[in-house]
């Protein structure tokens, strides 16, 4: 008789030990959906010297070209996207668009892309995100501009 509940109850322990943190899932799925919303573009730059996620200083001129301003980033919920070049082009022989590949890493804290998105090889790989609202779309990530050194930047997208 005692090893029927033992066994019973090993059971049960093993049964509701593995069920999965459904506020966990309901996180991600709000991210997917903010960031899945509407197609996103340029706002500001700038660098973080403080690190404290917001922007201190203005980047340079010439960091950001103004044809890259007018660019719109849609991200799919399929890990993919689409970089609209908008109606001023960097390089005419640019394509319109280019596809890109997308995921959220550490609990949508990171986005990571092994594409080149923002106009810059500087914001691929992991970027933290900063803030995520149905308005704003913060990333922040520190990148190395030879010779100055290196810098927190904060890139704030909009709808």
């Amino acid at each position: 008789m005692k090893k029927y509940v033992f066994a019973l109850l090993s059971i049960g322990f093993i049964i509701f030990g593995c069920k999965k943190d459904d506020n966990n899932n309901s996180g991600d799925k709000e991210k997917m959906t903010l960031i899945t919303s509407a197609a996103w573009k340029y706002d500001t730059i700038g660098i973080d010297g403080d690190k404290n996620g917001t922007i201190d200083q203005a980047l340079p001129p010439g960091f950001i070209d103004n044809c890259d301003k007018d660019n719109t980033i849609t991200f799919k919920s399929d890990s993919t996207g689409t970089l609209n070049e908008g109606a001023t082009k960097c390089n005419s022989s640019d394509p319109q668009t280019t596809p890109f590949k997308w995921w959220f890493k550490e609990n949508g804290t990171v986005l990571y892309t092994p594409d080149q998105i923002f106009g810059t090889s500087y914001f691929s790989g992991d970027v933290k995100v900063g803030e995520l609202s149905s308005t704003k779309l913060r990333l922040i990530k520190d990148v190395t501009y030879p010779p100055y050194g290196t810098y927190t930047v904060i890139l704030d997208l909009k709808h």
